[in-house]
C-alpha cells in the first residue's frame, strides 16, 4: 500500500481545521498544515489532532505555499485538501482503494470531483460540478506551479489523469460577506498576475465580457437548473468578471490595485 501525506493550507481557519482533519478519518497519513501566520487557534488545533504545522510567509502566492509544504512531505503519495473541504466516508474508501493498488512510480495523477456548497445549498450546475481537481499524485512526480491564485498541478509529459467518482465536499461560501471578500481578493490577485505577464484589456470590452460570462454560466452551463441559487451565482460570476478585468485595466493605466496575500484565507 502506498503511503500518504496530506497538505492543508490555512490562514485563520480555527472554524474549519478540526472538521477538515477529522474528515480524513482512519486514512493513515502524515498531515502537513502550512499555516500563513494565523492569529487565531488554527495551528494549536491542528497540532492537537496530530498534524505537523509549518509556518509559511503570508505574502507568498498559493502555488508557492503548496510547493513549500510538499518539501515537508515524506510519503509516496501527496493529497491536497483545503481547510473548507471535507472527505466523505465513501471518498475515504475510494482513496484507500487507490492507495492500495496504485504504483507511486507511475506517471498518474488522480482528479477528485468537488461539490461546492453556496450558502448551504449544493451547486450541481453552473460549471461547478463535477469540478474535477487534481489533488492526488506521486510526490516524486510533480508539484504545483507558483501562481498567486488558481494554482495548478504541473503535469509532466505522458502523464495520465484518472478521475475518481466520490466527491470532495467544499464548504467555501457559508455566508455572503465571505463570498464577496473572496471574489475581490481573487480578482486583484488574478489581475496582478496577468499584468505582470503583459496582459492588457480595453475598458469598453469589460461589460461585454461580464455579459458573456452570465450567458455562459446561466444558459450554456445550465445554471438555470439550480433555480434561484443558479441565477444568483451566474450574476455573481458576471460581477467577478467585471472586478478582475477592471483591476487589470487599473494596473494597465498605472493605478494601484493590490491585495495583501496575508488577507487571503490560506
Amino acid at each position: 500500500m502506498a503511503t500518504l501525506s496530506v497538505i492543508i493550507l490555512t490562514r485563520n481557519e480555527q472554524g474549519n481545521i478540526e472538521e477538515c482533519i477529522k474528515s480524513l478519518g482512519t486514512l493513515p497519513a502524515q498531515i502537513v498544515v502550512a499555516d500563513s501566520r494565523s492569529d487565531d487557534d488554527t495551528a494549536a488545533l491542528a497540532r492537537a489532532l496530530g498534524a505537523e504545522v509549518i509556518e509559511v510567509d503570508p505574502q507568498l502566492g498559493f502555488g508557492k505555499k503548496r510547493r513549500l509544504a510538499q518539501q515537508h512531505c515524506t510519503a509516496q503519495m501527496v493529497l491536497h485538501v483545503d481547510a473548507d473541504e471535507r472527505l466523505t466516508e465513501a471518498a475515504r474508501a475510494e482513496l484507500g482503494r487507490v492507495l492500495a493498488h496504485c504504483d507511486p512510480q507511475a506517471a498518474v495523477v488522480y482528479a477528485l470531483p468537488r461539490l461546492t456548497y453556496l450558502f448551504g445549498r449544493a451547486i450541481r450546475h453552473c460549471g461547478w460540478y463535477p469540478d474535477y481537481v487534481q489533488r492526488l499524485y506521486p510526490r516524486q512526480l510533480t508539484a504545483y506551479d507558483e501562481a498567486l491564485v488558481h494554482e495548478k498541478l504541473v503535469l509532466p509529459p505522458h502523464c495520465r489523469v484518472e478521475h475518481l467518482t466520490e466527491p470532495l465536499l467544499h464548504y467555501s461560501y457559508p455566508e455572503v460577506t465571505g463570498f464577496f471578500h473572496k471574489q475581490i481578493r481573487y480578482a486583484l490577485l488574478w489581475a496582478q498576475q496577468r499584468h505582470e505577464k503583459g496582459r492588457r484589456v480595453s475598458l469598453i470590452s469589460i461589460p461585454l465580457r461580464a455579459l458573456f460570462s452570465f450567458i455562459a454560466v446561466y444558459f450554456f452551463k445550465r445554471g438555470f437548473l439550480d433555480g434561484r441559487s443558479g441565477l444568483w451565482l451566474s450574476s455573481a460570476i458576471a460581477c467577478y468578471t467585471c472586478y478582475k478585468y477592471l483591476a487589470l485595466r487599473a494596473l494597465n493605466a498605472g493605478s494601484p490595485a493590490e491585495v495583501r496575500h496575508s488577507d487571503t484565507t490560506a
